[in-house]
């Protein structure tokens, strides 16, 4: 009898084991100990070839029979235009270029519509680091996302020449609380762009406790992003936990002079080991509320931020408008262990580390960050800009008149450790 009851626990492990080969599991990932930066791995599947290498592809998961793991391999080329749509095989599916795989011109796009467990990738081809390009577009969009979306992955893409917005969504949808009314686990990674305008622009808004919008869990890392007059290279307006994290911002706004943020983010969630630096905006503008009724908190740091034209480092700001009982609520600022130098060179604002506006019951901490020649600095503080009833907490700060000072040689050498 003992041995029938183990011979029929193994059978069911057997049957289990294969049932989760269509369980909604995540991919595996990579992280690079260096920067930080996270990498998808495709799991050996079946491998699907498309495409002609011109005209437009449509992507169509309703008709492509995936099974988990598999892998679509795009044909090199150049395209119109790629539509990827309806893929929800519940487990992971892989979209790769086999070669060079370009929409080029103007109108030339990628649209993504209704996917989940999805990672589009441009690392399918040995040699190829970023396989997928979008470049010389001077009117649209090279990447739209359509409504909801859960883990997906775009990463390895090369964006260049592009007039509009890079990655775009409306961000229409009101959440209700349903899967189907807010994106999670949305990842972008490892992207370049070169003379682009706003790389994302994901929409949305908090208006008599509704919101639209929402994106939870949002990570972008591994963005290489210069030689732009953009003004606003991120922009997020309801991001919950977002994850912002090792990229690389330069040479650019040299005669932007709106007051923007180089990223813009309402919410609550981490932004560290960025550098910013040959700029003009704060590196961030941190809008923050929390979503529900537990307060959390944003924190900014271990970045670098050096040589900017115009204003501090970063901003921390709330509105009473998108504070709605039951919905949102306050949130709380942490900003430590950054180093910031060369800030306001202008001298037509004040340029300290961190301009700290009402937070409506939320605190501001400000500690363990060092800074650098800041030739408008705050009349109270090389610190912190006070702007409003916020009273920050500052502690353990260290400014030095000169980047020699402060034992830098090369302020364009620095990094992020």
């Amino acid at each position: 009898m003992g041995k029938l009851y183990f011979n029929i626990i193994a059978i069911v492990a057997i049957f289990f084991f294969t049932a989760c080969q269509k369980a909604q599991t995540l991919a595996p990932t990579s992280t690079n100990t260096t920067t930080g930066t996270t990498t998808i791995i495709p799991v050996a599947g079946r491998t699907i070839a498309i495409g002609t290498g011109t005209g437009n592809l449509i992507i169509d998961g309703t008709t492509l029979g995936l099974k988990c793991n598999d892998t679509i391999k795009v044909k090199g080329g150049t395209y119109n235009g790629i539509d990827v749509q309806n893929i929800n095989a519940g487990c992971p599916i892989y979209i790769n270029n086999d070669g060079l795989v370009q929409m080029a011109g103007n109108s030339d796009h990628m649209h993504i519509t209704n996917v989940s467990n999805l990672t589009i990738s441009g690392d399918g081809t040995t040699g190829i680091a970023q396989g997928f390009i979008s470049r010389d577009n001077a009117y649209y969009h090279s990447i739209i996302l359509n409504g909801a979306s859960h883990n997906l992955t775009i990463q390895n893409f090369s964006f260049s020449n592009i007039g509009n917005i890079v990655i775009y969504s409306t961000g229409t949808n009101i959440y209700n609380g349903t899967k189907a009314s807010y994106t999670d686990s949305l990842k972008i990674l490892n992207n370049t762009c070169t003379n682009t305008s706003t790389f994302i622009q994901f929409g949305g808004d908090v208006i008599a406790g509704i919101i639209t919008g929402l994106i939870k869990n949002m990570e972008i890392s591994g963005l290489n992003f210069s030689n732009s007059n953009c003004g606003v290279v991120v922009f997020a307006a309801n991001a919950d936990s977002y994850n912002i994290h090792n990229n690389i911002i330069t040479d650019i706004n040299q005669t932007n002079n709106n007051h923007n943020g180089i990223f813009m983010i309402k919410g609550s969630g981490s932004f560290h080991h960025n550098l910013v630096k040959n700029h003009q905006g704060n590196a961030i503008r941190a809008w923050i509320r929390s979503f529900g009724t537990v307060p959390q908190t944003v924190l900014i740091y271990n970045n670098v931020v050096v040589n900017s034209r115009k204003y501090s480092a970063f901003e921390v700001q709330s509105f009473a408008a998108e504070l709605a009982p039951g919905v949102t609520t306050y949130a709380n600022a942490k900003i430590y262990d950054n180093t910031c130098g060369n800030l306001n060179l202008s001298k037509d604002w004040i340029g300290v580390i961190v301009d700290v506006y009402d937070l409506f019951g939320g605190t501001c901490d400000v500690y363990d960050n060092v800074g650098f020649n800041f030739p408008a600095p705050n009349p109270n503080s090389f610190f912190v800009n006070e702007q409003a009833s916020t009273v920050p907490t500052v502690s353990n700060n260290i400014y030095f008149t000169t980047a020699t000072a402060a034992g830098i040689t090369n302020v364009n050498t620095l990094t992020v450790k």
